[in-house]
Formats: structure tokens, C-alpha cells, sequence
């Protein structure tokens, strides 16, 4: 019988101990019989998503549980992004994520995220009307978030970020991050870009009935995070498996997209995108899932509502218990995001393996503190798919 897996990613899940559950985790706050029970049946462990004290992104955390080394094939997260987005990314082109935010008269950003504006269709085609010399310009977007692309000759993404990653500042002007004449030149692209939306979108009819209606206009696009198309063997080739993955978010979509994964547009409710995963497994040996709402309360510094969002995943994951009988199933976070912090950390995450002739351990919870104890010890994201493709007894044998 040839078995299947499934690597469902908690995204942010993990967390330190917070005072207002106790000196409890949330993890450990939660109730989560299920996820429990898939701990006493398979085997734990710790993980560093990346490498110890590293405060690993989710796009470096991600390629490195899928076994693609970050440090080598990484180059910035917009080409992840706009992929993710559905925009053509090609061998050089230069990307970046945006966020539509919102900027006063002097160009102090106000809002990061333009009040998290959720339809900003019609300011990414009136952007799309933006011409500059020589380059060709693409633009997608999801909500505040959205994505850039340069393509044409000259163009390097050695280039500062415009995003000054803070309130009550000015907007940063790009600027090369080396002397070559690509990346000056693309620093200056860039800069008049950004000038020409900033018009655009000040004068734009959507931004001033938001105005009216007392929420703040999403009036500049702040880039971040340029980068050209990684280099990724196919995930296909490299396993000898067909991998999906099913995932809200446009990074992890563009991941995905890179390395020759099937994405599929995931459904809003947990259970029904557990059932969807089910399905999807049928004509996949492998299936990415990546649950993004525990990291979203993180960042907001609520551990209440992440508590009840580990306690709907727990609910989910009971629709998949069957499916561990025959198959395998891991579950880990990509990186510790603590509510106290409200951004990455470079803690260590939780991580399980379940499934038939698992070697199972003393653990019988799935928290930070209890998997400590497990049996896969402190592992690397990258040592994920090493220990998965030996139990489904795909892994090539090193040495005589």
C-alpha cells in the first residue's frame, strides 16, 4: 500500500508563556484532545525552523520544511509573494511585497495597512496604468497586501526598502544596497513608481469616498522585500511525488507555485478545509496545509483569540485522525510568534510525526514544554522531509 502524507503548518502557533493564562503557552491553554491524541500515537519533538535563535520568516521557515535550503536559494520575499498573487515571474525580474498604506501631506505613514482595506482591485488597475522607461510593470493584490513587478533589462534587486516598517515616520526613499548601475537604477525606477501611485491613488474616487466615510485612504505603496526568481527544483523531481498545497496566504501560495506544487484555493471553514485536504490527497501523495490565524492573533497580542483559534485547528484535525491510521500526518509551526512580542522569534516550535509503525514516545500532549521531551529530540526544519520520506519508505539509501 502506498502511503501518503500530510504536513500541516500552524503558522505562528507556537508562543512563550503569558501571564494572563497562568504562565501557560496558548498551546497549552487550549483544549486540543485531538492534537493531544496524535502526540501519544506518533512521536515529538522540538524544531528550529531554520537554525537556533534564528527568527525565521514564513517564507524561509517554508522552504526549509519543504527541504529547500533558505540560505542558498532565498533571495527576498516579493517574487514569493507576487507568484502567490498569480502574476507571471520570470528569470529576471525584480519583485516586491507592498502594502497599500496610508500617509499624511509629508509622507509620515499613518497605517501600515490602510485600515486592512479589503478591496483594492480598483487602485491596482489604475496603478497598472503607470508607465515607466524601459520596464515593464505588474501588479497583483489581496487585500492591503499586493505585490510589484520590474521586468526588463538592467534590473537588479539589490534595493532598500521604501517601507519603513513603523508608524510616525516618513516614507524611505530606495536606495541601492551596493554601486552597481543595476541597482541604482532600479532604486530610481522605484522611487519615481512610488511618486506616481502616491499621485495616483490620492487623487483615486475610492480613497476619497473612504474619507468621507471616516477610514483612512490607502494613498502609498510601501515596498519591501525585493528579490528575484529563486532557482527550485520542482518539488516532484525532487521527491518523486506529487505535492499540493492548499493555503490562504499568497506566500505560501507562491512557494508552492515556485516549486511546481498544485495550489488549490483553500475553503474558508476549518472542517470543510480538512474534508478538502481528504480530497485532495486522493490525487496527491503529499499535501502542504498552511492554517494562518494563530499567527494573526499573535501579532495582534491576544492570546485569548489564540487560544480559541488552536481550539478550532484541534477540531480540525479531528476530521483528519482517520486518515493517520494509514498514512502520515506532521504537524508543526513555522516559527514562534509570542503574544507578548507580536512578531517572529527565533524560540523553537513543537513538532509531531503520526502514523503507522511510528516509534512513539512518553509524550502524551502537544505543547512547546511537553514535546521537549519527545523522541525526535531538537531537530531543523530541514531534517522534515529527511525523517517523512523515510517512513514512507521513499528515502535512497546513502552508502554501500
Amino acid at each position: 500500500m502506498e502511503r501518503k502524507a500530510l504536513l500541516l503548518v500552524c503558522d505562528g502557533l507556537a508562543d512563550r508563556p503569558v501571564r494572563e493564562l497562568g504562565g501557560r503557552t496558548p498551546l497549552e491553554a487550549a483544549s486540543t484532545p485531538n492534537l493531544d491524541a496524535l502526540a501519544q500515537a506518533g512521536i515529538t519533538g522540538i524544531a528550529d525552523p531554520v537554525a537556533p535563535g534564528v527568527r525565521a520568516g514564513s517564507d524561509t521557515s517554508h522552504l526549509a520544511i519543504l527541504g529547500y535550503d533558505p540560505r542558498r536559494v532565498y533571495t527576498g520575499r516579493g517574487p514569493f509573494e507576487a507568484a502567490g498573487m498569480g502574476l507571471r515571474v520570470e528569470p529576471g525580474d525584480v519583485a516586491w511585497r507592498c502594502n497599500f498604506a496610508s500617509v499624511d501631506s509629508n509622507l509620515v505613514v499613518l497605517d501600515r495597512r490602510a485600515g486592512r482595506i479589503a478591496d483594492t482591485l480598483p487602485l491596482v488597475k489604475a496603478l497598472q496604468e503607470i508607465e515607466l522607461p524601459e520596464v515593464e510593470v505588474e501588479l497583483g493584490s489581496l487585500g492591503y497586501r499586493c505585490a510589484l513587478v520590474f521586468r526588463g533589462e538592467g534590473l537588479s534587486h539589490r534595493v532598500s526598502d521604501t517601507d519603513p516598517h513603523a508608524t510616525g515616520v516618513k516614507v524611505k526613499p530606495a536606495e541601492p544596497l551596493d554601486g552597481s548601475r543595476e541597482a541604482m537604477h532600479t532604486a530610481r525606477l522605484l522611487n519615481t513608481f512610488s511618486e506616481k501611485a502616491h499621485r495616483v491613488l490620492e487623487a483615486h474616487e475610492l480613497n476619497r469616498r473612504r474619507q468621507e466615510a471616516g477610514n483612512p485612504p490607502a494613498n502609498y505603496l510601501l515596498a519591501r522585500g525585493a528579490g528575484i526568481v529563486p532557482e527550485l527544483e520542482s518539488f516532484s523531481q525532487r521527491y518523486g511525488m506529487m505535492g499540493a498545497c492548499i493555503a490562504t496566504t499568497a506566500i505560501i501560495k507562491g512557494i508552492a507555485r515556485l516549486a511546481g506544487m498544485e495550489v488549490v484555493e483553500a475553503e474558508r471553514e476549518y472542517i470543510a478545509r480538512a474534508r478538502q485536504a481528504l480530497q485532495v490527497l486522493e490525487r496527491c501523495e503529499f499535501l502542504l496545509m498552511n492554517i494562518k490565524e494563530a499567527d494573526e492573533a499573535a501579532h495582534d497580542h491576544s492570546p485569548e483569540r489564540k487560544v480559541e483559534v488552536i481550539e478550532s485547528i484541534d477540531a480540525m484535525v479531528g476530521e483528519l485522525m482517520q486518515f493517520a491510521e494509514d498514512n502520515y500526518i506532521v504537524v508543526l509551526s513555522d516559527h514562534t510568534t509570542p503574544c507578548s512580542v507580536g512578531d517572529h522569534c527565533g524560540d523553537t516550535v513543537p513538532v509531531l510525526i503520526a502514523g503507522p509503525e511510528v516509534r512513539s514516545d512518553a509524550v502524551a500532549a502537544f505543547s512547546e514544554r511537553a514535546c521537549a521531551s519527545g523522541g525526535l529530540g531538537r531537530i531543523r526544519g530541514m531534517d522534515i522531509m529527511p525523517i517523512l520520506l523515510d517512513l514512507l519508505n521513499r528515502s535512497e539509501k546513502y552508502g554501500a
